[in-house]
């Protein structure tokens, strides 16, 4: 379970800094575009790709950018969407800018929905690193990647 976590979370943020490259009615199964029709009956631009057993959508919500992974039998696992950092919940810009003051904090966030837990991946830096966080609703921060520039 943690491997399928750690695998959607990655593709998921793939998936919603860039647009998939190609689409059509052979990337996902009728039953999974069925269930993504009844959740999502104003999604525009879809755009869908398979890996593995796991069905991602990328596609436009209120002019918004968003993801969503289903499973074979059209399970909504997950979603995603990118957001503005002055978005965030207000006990995540407390927590962040406390615990990395003297960062610079990246004008856009991933928020990502999995299990019922709401998580935010937000990109600080420095002049010597960026580090990638995630931040989950209630304000807890674990460092998601680290690079030194």
């Amino acid at each position: 379970m943690k491997k399928l976590q750690t695998v959607f979370a990655a593709a998921l943020l793939l998936f919603a800094t860039s647009a998939f490259a190609a689409s059509g009615p052979e990337k996902v199964s009728p039953k999974v575009k069925a269930e993504f029709e009844k959740s999502f009956t104003r999604a525009l631009n879809v755009n869908w790709e398979k890996s593995n057993d796991i069905y991602f959508a990328n596609f436009e919500l209120d002019a918004k950018e968003v993801s969503a992974a289903y499973n074979e039998t059209g399970e909504l696992l997950g979603i995603s969407r990118i957001i503005a950092t002055t978005q965030l919940p207000l006990n995540i810009s407390m927590a962040v800018a406390n615990k990395y003051a003297g960062y610079a904090v990246a004008k856009t966030v991933t928020e990502m929905t999995y299990e019922g837990q709401t998580s935010y991946y937000v990109t600080v830096e420095n002049d010597k690193q960026v580090v990638k966080l995630k931040c989950s609703a209630t304000g807890e921060i674990s460092v998601d990647r680290k690079n030194k520039k």
